[in-house]
């Protein structure tokens, strides 16, 4: 009986290593054509990530639900005049308002005219960072016009300053 079995094994060897998948199934010395295959459980991970995605984006909503202000049904005018409070007569403080006692504001200057034709983002605060406008290269504290000093080269933009008056302009 173990000669048949024996045989049998041959042959299902045999038969295997005509249709090998890799060189290496045949190659190999470890090769066992009995050897199943590991299963792979990307499958199993795919549907556990989306049923997560799905249930924080129920949460998400359920908990908008519960946070927007619920709409109140308006009574009938005749009840609203009914139940409106007497008006209360307005106080005056006897103490005088602040007074605002720093410069005045430079009248309303315009924004530079500027034709940026590049700009150089090395890390915030870098002294490599460079603005490239109007032909001219600008750094950190250059001044840009009469009145506008570049303060930050940004990623997305520049801020600049004239007096007390702090704007950004994005690049686009």
């Amino acid at each position: 009986m173990s000669y048949i079995l024996d045989a049998l094994k041959k042959a299902e060897r045999d038969r295997l290593r005509e249709d090998p998948k890799e060189l290496d199934d045949f190659a190999s010395s470890n090769w066992d054509p009995y050897q199943q295959e590991p299963k792979s459980d990307v499958l199993k991970y795919i549907i556990l990530l989306l049923c997560i995605i799905v249930a924080v984006i129920g949460l998400v909503i359920y908990s908008e639900l519960l946070t927007r202000p619920q709409i109140q049904p308006q009574p009938p005018a005749a009840e609203i005049t009914k139940q409106a409070p007497a008006p209360q007569p307005i106080r005056q403080s006897l103490a005088p308002a602040p007074v605002n006692v720093s410069q005045p504001e430079p009248k309303s200057l315009a924004l530079p005219e500027l034709q940026i034709s590049g700009h150089m983002y090395m890390a915030e605060g870098s002294a490599s960072n460079r603005l490239f406008a109007n032909g001219g290269s600008f750094r950190q504290g250059d001044k840009l016009d009469n009145h506008w000093t570049l303060i930050a080269v940004g990623i997305d933009g520049i801020e600049i300053s004239a007096g007390q008056r702090r704007e950004f302009v994005p690049y686009r």
